[in-house]
């Protein structure tokens, strides 16, 4: 990630965005139901919702990277239940 900035908050790239989805896809989970903001976060954080949608907020710049290689290994230790699969529709 190289740093994009918009009124002094650090943002994701398309490709970075992306990247994410690309995560989340071989977790088959439905691309709808994942939210990834724009806005970086000061402190990492990926949570399921009181309605099932799964929200990933990663931090910016150069921890982007190191966020991503163990993002998929996050994932698997929470409880995506109720979070919709490719191909499934709704939980």
């Amino acid at each position: 990630m190289a740093g994009h900035y918009h009124n002094g908050m650090d943002l994701l790239t398309a490709k970075d965005v992306e990247r994410i989805y690309r995560v989340t896809d071989q977790l088959r989970l439905d691309r709808d139901w994942v939210v990834v903001p724009l806005g970086c976060a000061a402190e990492a954080f990926e949570i399921v919702q009181p309605d099932g949608k799964l929200l990933v907020r990663p931090p910016g710049g150069e921890l982007f990277e190191p966020w991503i290689d163990g993002l998929a290994s996050r994932l698997s230790e929470l409880d995506l239940s109720r979070t919709a699969r490719l191909g499934g529709g709704s939980p």
